[in-house]
């Protein structure tokens, strides 16, 4: 959760130890997602930004371009300072300094659960929140990729696409040892070129790109990090 930590420090400052700006973080990024769910997701809080004639800066942190920023009492003024104050108390941020931090970080955070410019569904957001943005923990995430791996594996097989000749040939005889269970189920393997993110390669396996915690989940052995692939790791595909 660096990304986020950084951003928490720069604005209240260095004098907590890295332990106490992480919690922080951690809180702040636990009760903002909490805050996305009541409105309705994503979707929700674009709609409560058009309602204030704010509608371009909050569509542009779900698009695939550059983030619009926002001044700290425009957030007051659309999310409502007692939200804004509510989350700060959660968080262990002064008050005062709440809504510097919030307008920072909803930005990066709506920008990160949008991957190529779509939201997740409201009802999986606490799930896709923790995974992405690492909420939970380095043990912990694993344990939530699990859990929305296993929801999007009830999908059919049929909405995968074609696969492109970057990747192996289906290795029909490869199984996988699950982390919850001994089952073996066949897999497929990605070799990761310069450029490839996980959504990315989702997108082309399973045209989705949200659907990418599957490959996360499936290598986690080799990936702490969802944001952090390097070319040439072998990714196996389930």
């Amino acid at each position: 959760m660096s990304f986020f930590t950084d951003i928490v420090k720069s604005v209240i400052g260095a004098n907590d130890s890295s332990a106490q700006t992480e919690n922080k973080t951690q809180n702040l990024l636990n009760g903002a997602l909490g805050m996305l769910e009541k409105m309705g997701g994503v979707d929700g809080l674009v709609k409560k930004f058009q309602q204030s004639g704010m509608g371009d800066v909050a569509s542009s942190w779900v698009g695939t371009g550059e983030n619009k920023s926002i001044q700290p009492d425009q957030l007051a003024n659309v999310l409502g300072k007692d939200q804004v104050a509510e989350l700060a108390q959660q968080a262990g941020i002064p008050e005062s300094q709440g809504a510097s931090v919030l307008s920072q970080v909803l930005p990066a955070m709506v920008d990160k659960l949008t991957p190529e410019g779509k939201a997740p569904e409201s009802s999986n957001l606490a799930t896709w929140g923790k995974v992405l943005l690492g909420a939970a923990g380095a043990a912990g995430a694993a344990v939530v990729g699990k859990a929305a791996a296993s929801y999007f594996g009830n999908k059919e097989d049929e909405e995968q696409s074609p696969i492109s000749g970057q990747q192996a040939t289906n290795a029909s005889a490869a199984v996988a040892e699950t982390g919850m269970g001994s089952a073996a189920t066949s897999v497929r393997t990605y070799t990761v070129s310069s450029g490839d993110t996980l959504s990315k390669i989702a997108k082309q396996f399973y045209s989705d790109a949200n659907q990418w915690p599957r490959i996360f989940d499936a290598n986690r052995d080799i990936l702490n990090n969802p944001d952090r692939i390097s070319p040439g790791q072998h990714l196996r595909i389930p």
